[in-house]
């Protein structure tokens, strides 16, 4: 063999700490991404979580006042369904309902007859129900409307 040759086999110069540092500050740099992206999931996560039960809290208040025939009492301005204690309020929804005086007349594409029409804009606010500040809020608007025949005998709701 070379002379030269074995002397640079045998110069130890420190070559392989400086690969295996370089090494370990790649797999560090790669181990904190992998971190703060999971963390970062996470949060985003939970932020999914407390809308979608924001939603539902804002969809039982509505359903809560569609499922009741009686809060559509033609005349109502600004009712609050939940002050009666037939309407249960477990998720401390915030919901109203007012009657709309000005609109008349059957829905679009909407035809009968022997029919009156009182149009109900049905107002239902939820949030997260964490115990932190509610940091998520939804806000459901429906126009409903219930149908009257004229001799008040069959009372009927159609939402829109």
């Amino acid at each position: 063999m070379n002379k030269k040759y074995v002397e640079f086999i045998k110069n130890e110069s420190g070559v392989a700490l400086v690969v295996a540092l370089i090494m370990m500050t790649v797999l560090t740099l790669i181990g904190l991404a992998s971190t703060f992206t999971s963390t970062f999931e996470i949060m985003l996560s939970g932020e999914k979580r407390r809308a979608t039960d924001a939603f539902y809290s804002a969809d039982s208040g509505a359903n809560v006042i569609l499922l009741r025939y009686v809060n559509f009492a033609p005349g109502q301005i600004n009712y609050d369904p939940f002050t009666d204690p037939a309407n249960s309020n477990p998720t401390n929804v915030v919901a109203k309902i007012d009657f709309d005086p000005l609109k008349t007349g059957p829905p679009k594409g909407f035809t009968s007859i022997n029919l009156d029409y009182a149009y109900f804009w049905v107002d239902s606010r939820g949030n997260d129900g964490t115990s932190m500040t509610n940091r998520s809020t939804c806000t459901i608007d429906m126009n409903v409307v219930r149908l009257l025949p004229k001799d008040e005998s069959i009372t009927e709701v159609v939402v829109n």
